[in-house]
């Protein structure tokens, strides 16, 4: 009886434990580990909780959210220095797919950046021109997939397939815009 009341209890503060960390369990094994995640004190950080609310309260699952290198396309060199010319940008890992996102300070938006695609090699090249503080313009190659841009806000979102850019259109209600299209010669 002893023995079993043991075993009982040795479950139960398993089991707690379990419920106590879960928040560490149910961490997706496709994402970063916790301390690759987006940080409090990246500047791009209350502007991507408020895009998590927005698309969770449309039925989307973000199993997490963190850094990529998606910005260094809005980088400026100013005497020797690089700046970026955005507040920041993330990767939302999501039940549909990922998003690349960059976002600006509000009340800024990317109205006036412009996108041009050209096929290159077997694979799409994008020209950024238009933005605000931004002198040279921007070249960055996808590989074979074609990327869909989607301005909304005070951000852009990329993503590479075509199911989840109509998903984001419709959540979002934003249409995507075909960049113009040159043919390299």
């Amino acid at each position: 009886m002893l023995r079993l009341a043991s075993a009982r209890l040795v479950a139960g503060f398993a089991v707690l434990f379990a419920l106590s960390h879960s928040r560490l369990l149910a961490q997706p094994e496709n994402c970063p580990r916790p301390a690759a995640l987006i940080a409090p004190d990246n500047p791009a950080y209350n502007d991507a909780m408020d895009l998590q609310k927005t698309l969770e309260a449309r039925g989307f699952v973000v199993d997490c959210i963190f850094p990529t290198k998606f910005s260094s396309a809005f980088l400026v060199w100013e005497n020797g220095v690089p700046r970026s010319t955005v507040e920041g940008e993330a990767c939302f890992r999501t039940n549909f797919g990922d998003l690349d996102i960059v976002f600006i300070p509000k009340p800024q938006t990317f109205v006036e950046l412009k996108i041009e695609e050209r096929r290159e090699g077997g694979g799409y090249l994008y020209t950024f021109s238009g933005m605000p503080e931004v002198w040279l313009v921007k070249r960055v190659g996808s590989g074979p997939r074609r990327e869909y841009f989607l301005k909304h806000d005070n951000y852009i979102l990329s993503v590479t397939d075509e199911k989840l850019r109509a998903r984001l259109e419709e959540t979002l209600h934003v249409e995507w815009q075909a960049p113009d299209i040159r043919h390299h010669r």
